[in-house]
């Protein structure tokens, strides 16, 4: 474990020195959910958006750890490939998706990650898939100073303006971010913002809930 650090922090860490990666759950409200479930899995794949992504699923969620570079482009591309395709298999029922993404404290290895070289990653880029979606966002950077007047609260606030300037923050709500706007563009939201905090704090988590074709009353 110690050798793996040590080379994070002597080359600049890597996808899979970091641990990069994200635990997803699908809910599609129907009465065919394991048909929707199972064919928008295979769709995903069918896509190639599986490719050098480890994926490993139990009773409760899917792990998906990407440990190459662009990790946070090949996981923003897969969450939004899947949820879209569960949308257009449920004939544009109700489907949600509980995501969490991690990076900085993979299971494998340490939590000790005083590494330097965090890396600066790119904007994700990913199409528009003309499906509307409302999402709850949480954003939780960790080991950014340790005391009780730790930056997170920063990092937070900078991160939700940035989401406001992009247009899909609309609201807050109690413990979340309200984000509304096309699957790619929220996706787009959260997992930035996750990785911006990400080049400067080692240990960033953030959650996202994203609803489509839910019954309730829509927001702006």
């Amino acid at each position: 474990m110690s050798t793996r650090l040590d080379e994070a922090r002597a080359a600049g860490a890597t996808p899979d020195q970091l641990g990069v990666g994200m635990r997803v759950s699908l809910h599609p409200h129907c009465d065919d959910f394991v048909d929707v479930i199972l064919g928008a899995l295979a769709d995903t794949a069918a896509a190639g958006l599986t490719d050098d992504l480890v994926l490993e699923t139990d009773e409760v969620s899917t792990y998906v750890g990407a440990r190459t570079a662009p990790a946070e482009q090949r996981l923003a591309a897969y969450l939004t490939a899947l949820v879209a395709a569960a949308s257009r298999r449920s004939d544009g029922g109700h489907v949600v998706a509980h995501v969490l993404l991690s990076r900085g404290c993979p299971g494998e290895v340490s939590c000790d990650l005083a590494v330097t070289g965090l890396p600066h990653v790119a904007p994700v880029a990913i199409a528009r898939t003309g499906l509307r979606a409302a999402a709850q966002w949480s954003l939780y950077p960790l080991l950014d100073g340790g005391s009780a007047g730790g930056e997170h609260m920063a990092h937070i606030e900078a991160a939700i303006a940035h989401a406001q300037r992009r247009g899909t923050a609309t609201s807050p709500a109690h413990y979340a971010t309200t984000l509304v706007g096309d699957l790619a563009d929220v996706v787009a939201t959260a997992v930035d913002a996750w990785a911006e905090v990400g080049a400067v704090v080692p240990h960033v988590v953030t959650h996202l809930t994203i609803s489509l074709g839910s019954p309730s009353p829509a927001e702006a």
